[in-house]
């Protein structure tokens, strides 16, 4: 058997089913745990499932996985590595026409002959997918209620570590999503760094010997994120995971709480967004007298990344939940990407976050001079098993500290490219620096490097030129959605004039039962005051209801899609500081 399936399987020879994987949801406000699995377990159910695939597909077959947030889920992306066939997550496609369309590429793109799902989302993807013109029948099977072999059918299949794994696409937060095509090495690569470097040695070894602790989590699966740091690291690290889906956690914030409360969670993990929606759904008043029974002193490491890490959440969050157990030096940003596995950078467990300050004016110019009054900057931590590199993105040329360029990265997680894209493949996984090392992946974020950590300052893509200063939209983001009680998640970006002169344009979502009376309106006017007052930066606010501003399956605001949208007339103002088309 190929290495990596060696490894998995290693914990469950070892761990028998001393240790597990629970799903939980909120029932009635009330935390139930709907299905556990241990390792021994998992393990006869991904062989089963490997067992059945080898039947029914041939060797290297893509196999599209579509489920709920479900230990079917990862039984059956196990099955597929087990059988040599090469799984694609994804998430169920809803009512949603773009969504439709994402699934509806992914099966085109990866030529897909056959999805996996469980038996209550089959019909609908079946009718679905009989509607498809392209171009090959594709099969769907619920895997839950198949008759599946039994396990011990499953033989174990030679690979190498250059094999293909898995296909993860992209969220399509800058651009539409891409498959990036990883291997065996690459997720054991990045698995073990995972572990070697954020847990300390003596974290490793309270996971190994102590069968209580536990992670908690609800990333949905299909994301790398998900994939990788919430579902396989466990495997890796000996350790329990009690897990919700998305949609639980959006309906019911609390469920997290709940979940690391009362399974004695050592460790979590979210995007910055997940810590600012269970803050913003915190009940009013002392949270221990809303929840007397909630306590995360347990907690000691939490996992912020995949998204920009905002220092006033870290401190709001720990604040709130000071009083249930919550210190803030369990805080532990981290940098990664789909094309790099997972995780690039990442803070080990216990040393706490690094906030610094730096000259606004200074970082607008392409340098980071640290500054008491400065802008506060969060630093992701340091390379994970990886090389990474400040470059030009223009020359090519390395920069060095405390200069900011774009983030480049090589090493044994990072993929071998995109599938069916050997241009975009070239493009961003084979640049070389002026003085020939390489090859590297050119990700797309700026950032740069102080005493050895990384910080990210935002996408090349997105950034903002006007009269010659670099202005990074998450910076006018953060501003305009704190800037008072109803400011929701919003999008900034540059749109040209008439005249063809660039615009400054806040596309930002209210939350109507915080007007308090006060039109839309007023509401633009307190947040260009404030960009005016802290940035120095005139921007045209545009006020649109919640759930306006589009998002990736992961969350992420898509700001290309909201300026097209904007152009379109697609979106519905509540507001807007734009002069009316001719």
């Amino acid at each position: 058997m190929s290495e990596l399936v060696r490894f998995l399987r290693e914990k469950a020879w070892i761990l028998g089913d001393t240790r597990w994987y629970a799903r939980v949801d909120s029932v009635r406000g009330e935390l139930v745990e709907v299905e556990r699995l241990g390792y021994a377990q998992l393990d006869a159910r991904a062989r089963a499932v490997g067992a059945w695939l080898t039947e029914r597909t041939p060797p290297s077959a893509r196999i599209l996985l579509m489920y709920p947030a479900s230990l079917e889920f990862l039984a059956v992306f196990l099955g597929c590595l087990y059988a040599g066939r090469i799984a694609v997550p994804a998430p169920l496609p809803d009512t949603d026409r773009r969504a439709l369309h994402r699934a509806e590429g992914i099966i085109t793109a990866a030529e897909v002959a056959l999805v996996l799902t469980d038996t209550a989302h089959r019909p609908a993807l079946e009718a679905w997918l009989g509607g498809l013109d392209t171009g090959r029948r594709t099969q769907c099977v619920a895997t839950d209620t198949a008759a599946l072999p039994d396990p011990d059918a499953w033989s174990p299949l030679a690979q190498d570590l250059s094999a293909t794994a898995y296909v993860q696409y992209t969220s399509g937060s800058t651009s539409e999503p891409r498959g990036v095509v990883l291997t065996h090495r690459n997720l054991l690569h990045n698995l073990l760094s995972i572990r070697e470097t954020i847990l300390t040695e003596e974290v490793r070894d309270e996971l190994r010997h102590d069968p209580a602790r536990a992670g908690a989590g609800w990333l949905p699966p299909h994301h790398d994120m998900g994939l990788v740091g919430m579902l396989l690291s466990p495997l890796a690290a000996y350790g329990n995971l009690v897990f919700c889906s998305p949609v639980t956690f959006i309906a019911h914030p609390l469920v997290w709480l709940r979940m690391i409360s009362r399974y004695r969670a050592f460790y979590t993990f979210a995007p910055n967004f997940g810590y600012d929606w269970l803050l913003r759904n915190l009940p009013h008043g002392r949270l221990t007298e809303a929840e007397p029974d909630l306590d995360v002193e347990c907690l000691r490491f939490a996992f912020s990344g995949a998204e920009p890490v905002r220092p006033e959440t870290l401190d709001a969050v720990a604040r709130r939940l000071a009083p249930i157990g919550f210190r803030p030096n369990i805080w532990a940003p981290g940098y990664g990407l789909a094309e790099a596995t997972a995780l690039v950078t990442g803070t080990p467990c216990g040393r706490g976050p690094t906030v610094e300050r730096f000259d606004r004016e200074a970082l607008e110019g392409g340098r980071a001079e640290p500054s008491p009054d400065g802008a506060a900057l969060v630093g992701c931590g340091q390379p994970v098993g990886c090389d990474v590199r400040i470059v030009d993105a223009t020359t090519s040329c390395p920069l060095p500290d405390g200069h900011v360029g774009e983030i480049w990265v090589r090493g044994d997680s990072v993929a071998d490219g995109y599938l069916g894209e050997p241009k975009a493949t070239a493009a961003h996984f084979a640049a070389r620096t002026t003085d020939g090392q390489g090859p590297f992946l050119r990700t797309g974020d700026l950032g740069f490097l102080h005493h050895g950590e990384l910080y990210v300052t935002g996408r090349a893509k997105d950034l903002i030129i006007v009269n010659g200063r670099n202005i990074h939209p998450q910076d006018l983001e953060r501003l305009s959605e704190s800037a008072d009680p109803a400011t929701g998640p919003c999008a900034a970006f540059a749109l040209p004039d008439a005249s063809g002169t660039e615009r400054v344009v806040l596309v930002q979502e209210i939350r109507p039962l915080h007007l308090d009376g006060r039109t839309p309106a007023a509401l633009a006017d307190v947040i260009k005051q404030r960009l005016a007052r802290e940035l120095r930066l005139h921007a045209d606010v545009v006020i649109v209801g919640p759930m306006s501003v589009p998002r990736t399956t992961s969350g992420k605001v898509q700001r290309a899609r909201t300026r097209e949208a904007l152009r379109s007339a697609l979106l519905t103002p509540l507001h807007s500081d734009l002069p009316a088309p001719a």
